[in-house]
């Protein structure tokens, strides 16, 4: 029998049924055309839905469900660790609820059937990643004792001064001008 502990408190399902989805992320880009390629973007963290029944004599049962789904921490849904033999086998060490916990009464077992949705917390891609970019340099900058200060200047256009000389014009130089002054 599969059981499911979230902070290692036992959630009390009868006939618990445990599905794990995982999307691989990824965008077509191949437009209008034929073409089948398509743009990686990333795997996102795998989602466990969760159904069972919970007894109508044990209404302090769901009561403790729909508080555990309920619970902020932070101003966040609270993130619980995880106890199953599948999100052990899948790596899924911290969850948190999401979407929608249901309870539907089933009047032939005297029960409801719950279902409600884990999501992973803290992937193992969404950690990897993290460390693959602590690995990356920041831009960092060296120096050495040779290394110079240099300040950038202003181009004269930009700070509305006058350029401080006008260069001297070759012969040719002051020909064209002429010309232009004449023309203009």
């Amino acid at each position: 029998m599969t059981q499911i502990a979230l902070d290692a408190e036992i959630i009390p399902l009868k006939s618990p049924r445990i599905n794990l989805s995982m999307e691989l992320k990824e965008s077509d880009m191949s437009g209008q055309s034929a073409a089948t390629d398509t743009a990686e973007q990333g795997t996102k963290g795998k989602v466990m839905a969760v159904t069972g029944l919970i007894a109508f004599k044990n209404v302090a049962d769901l009561n403790r469900l729909t508080a555990l789904a309920q619970e902020i921490e932070d101003g966040k849904r609270k993130i619980y660790r995880i106890g199953n033999e599948l999100a052990k086998a899948m790596k899924i060490r911290q969850v948190r609820f999401t979407g929608r916990v249901q309870a539907d009464e089933q009047e032939n077992l005297m029960a409801w059937k719950v279902s409600f949705t884990l999501r992973e917390y803290l992937s193992v891609p969404e950690v990897k990643a993290a460390r693959e970019a602590e690995k990356q340099p920041q831009g960092a900058t060296t120096t050495t004792d040779n290394t110079n200060v240099v300040t950038a200047k202003p181009h004269p256009a930009t700070i509305n001064q006058p350029a401080e000389q006008e260069p001297e014009l070759t012969g040719f130089a002051q020909v064209l001008s002429q010309v232009d002054e004449w023309l203009a």
